[in-house]
C-alpha cells in the first residue's frame, strides 16, 4: 500500500531524493526520527506521517515544500 503510493510520488517528483529504510535493521533511525509505528514517512528530517498517508495529503505536503523553496 505505502510502496505503491511512494512509487507514484517518485514518478511525479523525480527531482526529490527518496530513501527507504528498514527500521528493524536500523533501529537507530527510528529513534532519531521518533518513529513509534510503521509505516512512517519522514520528510526533511521530520516525522511527517505516521501510518499510511492519504495520497492527496502527501501530494499537498510535497507541493508545499517544493513551492516554498
Amino acid at each position: 500500500m505505502v510502496a505503491g503510493l511512494l512509487e507514484r510520488m517518485r514518478e511525479e517528483h523525480p527531482d526529490i531524493r527518496w530513501t527507504e529504510i528498514d527500521i528493524t535493521q536500523h533501529p537507530e533511525v527510528a529513534v532519531k526520527y521518533r518513529v513509534m509505528s510503521t509505516p512512517a514517512v519522514v520528510i526533511n528530517g521530520k516525522l511527517a506521517f505516521a501510518g499510511v498517508p492519504h495520497e492527496k495529503k502527501l501530494k499537498e505536503y510535497l507541493e508545499a515544500l517544493i513551492t516554498s523553496g
